[in-house]
């Protein structure tokens, strides 16, 4: 696993095979999420989830099969998936203490990818689960197959 990205070589190389490249940054895509998701009532990108989605947005990767601890899965990292979910982001703010802004889809739709402003990944169903510390972790548990932590685990 490299130490810098804290994922697994097989997570980079599918990464790498979807499109993404050390030092992307997707900035123009990215400044059209926050014009179509912000609002006053709505979603408000954090710097974390900018970052993220500068070098990471628009990739999707299909990933299935056993994993490590649980079936592995993919991702479409496209935040505008999300549209129409603002209540149910705004649901779990508390349990995770802070808002959270849209990723996209994980596991092909059957939850919600979101961050935090600290950097934290969560997917979201009808409970909200840390995925990962970072978004190399959450992308790296995805694409193995690791279980996310409860909040109360976490």
């Amino acid at each position: 696993m490299s130490a810098s990205l804290e994922w697994s070589d097989e997570s980079e190389a599918q990464l790498v095979a979807a499109g993404w490249y050390k030092g992307r940054q997707n900035t123009q895509r990215v400044a059209g999420w926050r014009k179509i998701l912000e609002s006053p009532d709505g979603f408000q990108m954090s710097l974390a989830a900018e970052r993220v989605l500068e070098e990471f947005g628009g990739l999707r990767v299909d990933c299935q099969g056993p994993g490590l601890e649980c079936a592995r899965g993919g991702f479409d990292l496209d935040p505008e998936l999300v549209s129409g979910e603002e209540d149910r982001f705004d649901y779990f703010r508390d349990q995770v203490g802070g808002d959270l802004f849209p990723l996209g889809e994980a596991f092909n739709g059957q939850a919600f990818l979101a961050i935090d402003g600290s950097g934290r990944v969560y997917l979201l169903g009808d409970r909200v689960q840390l995925l990962g510390d970072n978004i190399y972790c959450a992308l790296d548990s995805i694409l193995m197959g690791r279980l996310p932590k409860e909040l109360a685990e976490a």
